[in-house]
């Protein structure tokens, strides 16, 4: 690819590739995350609207008792960021359970070790843009 098609990331990082999940041993599993790209519509979406948010539960915490301020803050910033990542998950193996942001933002919240390490793998951008494949190879997972 040369010219200036070698730029487009849109619909390479809307796609996302499929990232193989481990158990927080290291035991690998038959389950999988479709995970975007940060470039990604949703995700920046999703980041867009996580600031004004911010902005607001800020004025609402500042009403709250000076004794839990501290708390809200840090259960806040847990939300915002799980819900910032669930923008990254464009689908998953788990069949019993219908993949929406909500979902996965409870999930993520849930599982913190996978919540990083999406949002490691969002941010390589060699993972969605490079020549070769974006998925895992056999001896990577998601642990």
């Amino acid at each position: 690819m040369t010219g200036i098609d070698a730029f487009k990331t849109r619909g390479k990082a809307n796609e996302g590739i499929r990232i193989t999940l481990s158990q927080p041993d290291g035991t690998p599993t038959e389950h999988w995350l479709q995970v975007r790209s940060v470039w990604s519509d949703d995700y920046q979406a999703a980041r867009s609207e996580l600031i004004r948010q911010a902005i607001e539960d800020g004025k609402r915490i500042a009403d709250a008792d000076p004794g839990e301020v501290a708390e809200l803050k840090h259960e806040a910033d847990r939300r915002r960021r799980a819900t910032l990542c669930a923008s990254l998950i464009a689908g998953w193996s788990f069949s019993d359970m219908e993949c929406t942001e909500e979902k996965v933002a409870e999930f993520l919240l849930e599982a913190p070790q996978i919540l990083r390490h999406v949002e490691q793998i969002a941010e390589d951008d060699r993972r969605f843009f490079s020549n070769g494949s974006g998925s895992l190879s056999s001896g990577e997972s998601l642990s």
